[in-house]
């Protein structure tokens, strides 16, 4: 059977290992005549439970568009954690006005966080949250991918595994039979008395209640033993992280969008010339015949010979990446047996395509493949699946399969993934790194990063740290900047993402276009390159062990005394009447990141050339110094102490694999020597991932994994599996703590 050819996830999971016995939920609901206690839940693997509330017959999830199956075997190696009592306590209603109610207890202090990528804050205790792809937003759950995924601070995770909207109240609203409510407090005393306590517009809610209109809903349940085991189940139970190809991680630039085959030639001996690293090129909407809609055709004139182009551009190691967008041109030559697979309403004046129909899937396959793969086309960047409410189709409109607006809308960007990642690059054995505007659950296999309009620097760190906690990649985009500071410190944060990018469409920026900042972004670029070895095995390991390889520090710490604070607010009669909005009391500190699983990256956002560091327990290195920052301090680094390089701690006894030196293209690290450099005192360990760096062959094994360990001083080696030929040359040890 073929590997994408499959059954919804959780029967398989059930099947399989035959774990679908009841748990025994918790005590009665309690004086709630309303709601109806779950009464089961499968065991789908260590740590993963799943539930059917009502009738769900024909709903889509998101664990069916997922990239592969759940690594059922991965997940019962880990520790068998009970369902949790949150779990074991939830309750649901089915609404007269065709909706379903489901309610998850919660703690005193318990916190909740996620729900995909979000630009204010990744904590949503006190929120209300409406989860619909949107164009970014910020705040309230519109957003490119609205992912119903949280998790607990009480060791629990829920995915509502519905393709649905879905609104939902995080510990806001309070019962008339909960044992949680605070007490009622008189507002407006006499002058003789004193006010009980403070008086709250908005009392703390003691669950999370979700709901959509629908005859049933799915749920999923993760507990573990600390966040990042929780989003790594999660992961897991998704097929696990996506593994992209090497060339993948290199840096991407995107040209001007009229560029032609010959400027763009010329925009990459530029980058020779400078000498800054480069190993994809963009192309923006003017490579089509005919965009907004599109055609997927090349524009003749610009691109007089699209084979011979892209071929010379493979053969100097570059790949090509093409901009496209759903919505299709009536220029198109698959246009008219398109339009009658089509829904009901216009984008662009372009028709959309309704790809849950196999025969629509088929013919954009074909297509593609013929215009683009097969000349050499390495991934694509689909745009506006996201859209605005007056861009995009309207929640009426219809499709010819019989699904929902409601259900295209939230699942459009993972359809576009799974029919670009499955039918063209898996069946053809190659891998892709691609960009797209819309995401949502279960997506954590497609090698597919996030991209959007959001340019704040803040909001490219808090970015990077929702989208880790829900199972997607992201990147934040770098066009221009307002000084060559700005632009140094949003280089630094472009390069330590996922995918390093610089997206000149409209600005026509450089690298070197701020010329006293060439240097310090050169060099930041060739710190990438550098660290591929590094990088290229913590995407191994998101792949074969859910754990993201950038991520928030909530995954590498917990909760940390900084990670969140709750201010106080004063009742102002004009300016704040209720003093109210619990989530506008918390302050989040998403300032730093985990890049791979030693290094700490503290970026100086904006301007800035100095900031504070709160550093978790436990030593912490310079990275380029080896000397010691501190251990659980709070600490004051600048621009000028990392030489204008990216600000990067390094755990004690982290061994950290690199190349001795940095490549133009990623192709050149064939053979390149490594060193694996020591920081600390304490003796450490580290993995090394190689395989072929392109196709899927190591799906069926070809990998090498070797291990590290530095003992009183000597650097030991160990094969732990060889499936491949050696990708780096010879190995070095370099201590850098002396």
């Amino acid at each position: 059977m073929n590997r994408h050819d499959r059954k919804p996830l959780w029967l398989i999971a059930v099947v399989v290992f035959s774990l679908a016995f009841p748990l025994q939920a918790g005590s009665p609901v309690g004086d709630s005549r309303d709601l109806k206690l779950v009464e089961k839940w499968e065991k789908v693997a260590n740590g993963v439970f799943r539930t059917v509330v009502g009738n769900h017959d024909g709903e889509m999830h998101y664990s069916d568009l997922a990239a592969a199956s759940p690594k059922i075997e991965t997940l019962n190696r880990l520790p068998d954690v009970p369902i949790s009592k949150a779990l074991k306590s939830a309750s649901f209603r089915l609404l007269a006005d065709g909706k379903v109610l489901v309610r998850i207890p919660t703690e005193p202090g318990e916190k909740i966080y996620g729900y995909g990528l979000q630009f204010d804050n990744t904590m949503k205790s006190g929120q209300i949250v409406e989860l619909k792809v949107d164009h970014f937003k910020k705040g309230g759950g519109a957003t490119h991918a609205p992912v119903p995924f949280y998790i607990s601070s009480k060791g629990y995770g829920v995915l509502f595994n519905t393709a649905k909207y879905i609104k939902i109240h995080n510990q806001v609203g309070s019962r008339k039979d909960s044992k949680h409510n605070p007490e009622e407090v008189d507002r407006n005393p006499p002058a003789d008395e004193k006010q009980a306590g403070p008086w709250l517009a908005l009392p703390p809610g003691d669950a999370v209640e979700a709901f959509i209109h629908g005859k049933g809903l799915e749920m999923v349940g993760f507990t573990g033993t600390s966040f990042q085991d929780i989003v790594a189940r999660y992961n897991l139970f998704s097929g696990g992280g996506a593994m992209p190809p090497l060339w993948g991680l290199g840096f991407w630039h995107r040209t001007p969008a009229k560029y032609s085959a010959e400027q763009t030639a010329a925009e990459i001996a530029e980058f020779d010339q400078h000498r800054i690293p480069l190993d994809v090129i963009g192309l923006e909407p003017g490579w089509q015949s005919k965009s907004y809609p599109c055609t997927y055709e090349w524009q003749k004139k610009r691109f007089p010979d699209p084979g011979k182009f892209a071929k010379q551009l493979l053969d100097d190691g570059i790949r090509l990446n093409l901009w496209v967008n759903p919505y299709i041109s009536k220029h198109s030559r698959i246009y008219e047996k398109m339009k009658p697979l089509s829904g009901s309403h216009l984008v662009w004046l372009g028709i959309v395509p309704d790809y849950t129909l196999p025969e629509a899937r088929q013919l954009l396959v074909d297509q593609h493949k013929e215009d683009h793969f097969d000349i050499g086309i390495s991934g694509y960047k689909i745009d506006e699946c996201d859209g605005y409410d007056f861009w995009l189709w309207p929640d009426y409109a219809t499709f010819p399969s019989g699904t929902s607006a409601e259900v295209m809308r939230q699942t459009y960007g993972m359809q576009l993934q799974s029919l670009m990642h499955k039918e063209l690059f898996v069946k053809n054995n190659q891998r892709t790194y691609s960009q797209v505007r819309a995401s949502n659950g279960a997506a954590s296999s497609y090698p597919f990063v996030i991209y959007s309009d959001s340019y704040g620097h803040n909001q490219y760190v808090t970015g990077l740290s929702s989208a880790s906690l829900s199972g997607i990649l992201w990147c934040p985009e770098i066009r221009s900047a307002r000084n060559e500071r700005e632009w140094i410190n949003r280089m630094h944060t472009v390069c330590f993402s996922p995918l390093a990018q610089l997206n000149a469409w409209a600005s026509k920026t450089k690298p070197w276009s701020y010329k006293n900042a060439t240097d310090a972004v050169r060099n930041t670029i060739e710190l990438r390159m550098q660290l591929l070895p590094y990088l290229y095995t913590a995407f191994a390991n998101y792949n074969q062990q859910g754990i993201p390889p950038v991520r928030s520090m909530l995954l590498e710490t917990g909760e940390g005394k900084d990670q969140s604070k709750e201010q106080e607010r004063k009742l102002d009669g004009e300016t704040d009447p209720y003093a109210d909005g619990f989530h506008q009391k918390i302050t989040e500190d998403n300032s730093l990141y985990m890049f791979g699983p030693d290094i700490l990256v503290a970026p100086f956002l904006n301007n800035s050339t100095k900031r504070q560091v709160q550093l978790p327990a436990g030593n912490w290195y310079d990275f380029y110094t080896g000397k010691l920052l501190g251990n659980g301090n709070k600490i004051t680094i600048t621009a000028k102490q990392f030489n204008d390089l990216p600000p990067l701690l390094v755990k004690e006894g982290a061994l950290i694999p690199m190349l001795t030196k940095s490549v133009m293209r990623t192709k050149d690290i064939q053979g390149a020597a490594i060193e694996i450099r020591h920081y600390g005192k304490k003796d450490g360990t580290c993995q090394l991932y190689e395989d072929d760096g392109q196709s899927y062959d190591f799906e069926k094994g070809a990998y090498t994994l070797r291990t590290f360990a530095l003992e009183s001083g000597q650097l030991k080696q160990k094969i732990v599996k060889k499936g491949a030929k050696p990708l780096y040359g010879d190995v070095s040890l370099r201590q850098m703590t002396k």
